[in-house]
């Protein structure tokens, strides 16, 4: 191995720069191993993220994979008819310009404030009073009675070709509303207590007149507010074996204060 020296100066100078000169190298060969070690450490994170990432996805195909009719307020009947009704104005518009046909039934509270409700009959069969009853019931629920803490309302049905977004001579209809022409069938002081239970065949909790007759929680409107008995159904529901967030009872439940009942 050749050595520099430079000999202008002492032997003992040269070997001390020479000590010098490999304490350098030194420190650049820690450098880089800690460079490495960096880079292992980013690598593994890296790794460990690729790992979380197709719970990440199946989360999203779940969310994806919601039933179409979740986007409005919905339960199923006795006899297994699908009622849905509007959570807004727009929600309201889509639900009978794109849902209700032949064959439906068209609900609504007598009050101001209610959302349009629709019994779905796509095979056409014939309807029991229990089932439209339960759907009268369903929107009287989710009406402004409610929120108002009122324990009854009437509502009324109508058939397909009666609910019309034609308003009159130099008139126009809001997003939401439409004009209700012809008999009505009236069901009178409709009861409001609701029933929130698990269903183990939908894997879903669902929100529905009390007449459902399933076993679940009872809740009337009342004084307390809507998060704070959401909480309470949320402990209650686990306790059960049920996982449920606040967020999905808040938004199946009508909007008001309201109480559980024994």
């Amino acid at each position: 191995m050749q050595v520099e020296i430079c000999y202008e100066l002492s032997a003992g100078k040269n070997a001390e720069n020479k000590y010098k000169g490999r304490n350098r190298y030194l420190d650049k060969i820690k450098g880089i191993d800690k460079a490495i070690e960096i880079t292992k450490t980013k690598m593994q994170k890296i790794e460990k993220q690729k790992s979380k990432k197709p719970e990440l996805e199946i989360l999203k195909k779940e969310i994806k994979d919601k039933e179409w009719f979740e986007k409005f307020k919905w339960f199923y009947t006795q006899n297994g008819f699908l009622v849905i009704a509007g959570r807004d104005a727009k929600n309201n518009e889509q639900l009978v310009k794109k849902y209700f046909k032949e064959k439906d039934l068209y609900f609504h509270a007598d009050i101001h404030g209610a959302p349009h409700t629709v019994l779905l009959n796509p095979e056409k069969k014939e309807i029991s009073e229990i089932d439209k009853e339960q759907a009268a019931n369903f929107a009287a629920i989710h009406s402004s009675a409610w929120k108002s803490g009122t324990y009854s309302v009437d509502v009324y049905s109508v058939g397909y070709g009666q609910v019309s977004k034609s308003a009159g001579s130099g008139e126009s209809l809001g997003t939401g509303a439409f004009v209700i022409r012809g008999k009505r069938d009236y069901y009178k002081k409709i009861d409001l207590t609701l029933v929130v239970y698990f269903d183990s065949i939908k894997k879903k909790v669902i929100v529905a007149p009390i007449s459902i007759n399933k076993e679940g929680f009872k809740v009337v409107p009342g004084n307390v507010k809507k998060s704070e008995i959401c909480k309470i159904l949320k402990e209650k529901f686990e306790k059960k074996g049920h996982k449920v967030s606040v967020d999905d009872l808040m938004s199946l439940l009508p909007p008001g204060d309201c109480e559980l009942k024994n």
